[in-house]
């Protein structure tokens, strides 16, 4: 019994031997399979991707471009454009009469002016009130102190403009007078009679008459003169204007 189980025993070692055998083993890999599994795969072409953002994703603004500081361009000059016609007629100023002269025995000369020329008047504001155009002006070099006289008239009337003012007026026409009635041709009795106290008398170095002030009392009309220069009895030649440009005996001196 024993001999027989032995025996079995080796009968099916002997069948499990020969069974191996016959069988490829598990371990081993196919020569063919490795190969091909080396082999790189053919490549594939990616589907296309549609970058068109739908209605309903939210599109990312791109940043603004940061803002560039150009050069300020220089100013050009341009031509002035001439004005639109309105229609509406153009006042032209009245042309002077020059029949009629500018001063006469009307107007009277004071301290402040002779008639409607005052002192301290520019000579177009004086043109517009005699009405008058002056003739005369300033020479080379003397700009602040130049003589004009009126146009129209009358002779022996010479404004002097100082310091772009009318300043002073010199008269040597016996037609016009002051206000109290002197004039080139009057004493010196006379001028006495109508001044009294108020006339300041210097008589000229040579002898030959006597220039004489009119001095205001009023304080407001204390830089202004009126002057008679005498040849010694009768008045030659007076004048009216503001200090300093009314005391030289002869204007812009």
């Amino acid at each position: 019994m024993h001999r027989l189980i032995a025996l079995l025993a080796i009968f099916a070692l002997l069948l499990a031997a020969c069974g191996n055998d016959d069988a490829e083993p598990a371990d081993e890999t196919d020569p063919t399979a490795t190969v091909a599994a080396e082999e790189p795969a053919p490549p594939t072409t990616p589907a296309p991707v549609d970058d068109t953002p739908s209605d309903d994703e939210p599109v990312d603004d791109e940043p603004a471009p940061e803002p560039v500081d150009e050069p300020t361009p220089e100013p050009v000059d341009e031509p002035t454009p001439a004005p639109e016609p309105t229609g509406e007629p153009i006042e032209r100023p009245e042309p002077i009469d020059f029949s009629n002269p500018a001063f006469s025995s009307a107007d009277k000369l004071t301290t402040a002016g002779l008639g409607s020329m005052f002192f301290g008047m520019t000579p177009d504001g004086a043109s517009e009130a005699l009405p008058t155009l002056w003739t005369g002006g300033p020479e080379d070099g003397t700009p602040r102190c130049y003589l004009l006289a009126p146009a129209n008239g009358p002779s022996g009337v010479v404004v002097t403009i100082y310091n772009s003012s009318i300043e002073r007026v010199d008269i040597t026409n016996p037609n016009i007078t002051t206000r109290s009635g002197a004039s080139v041709g009057s004493t010196e009795a006379q001028l006495h009679e109508l001044f009294g106290a108020r006339l300041v008398v210097t008589p000229y170095a040579d002898g030959s008459g006597n220039s004489i002030q009119y001095v205001p009392v009023d304080e407001t009309d204390v830089d202004y003169r009126v002057i008679f220069e005498t040849d010694g009895a009768t008045v030659t030649s007076m004048r009216a204007g503001r200090l300093p440009a009314v005391a030289p005996a002869e204007p812009c001196t």
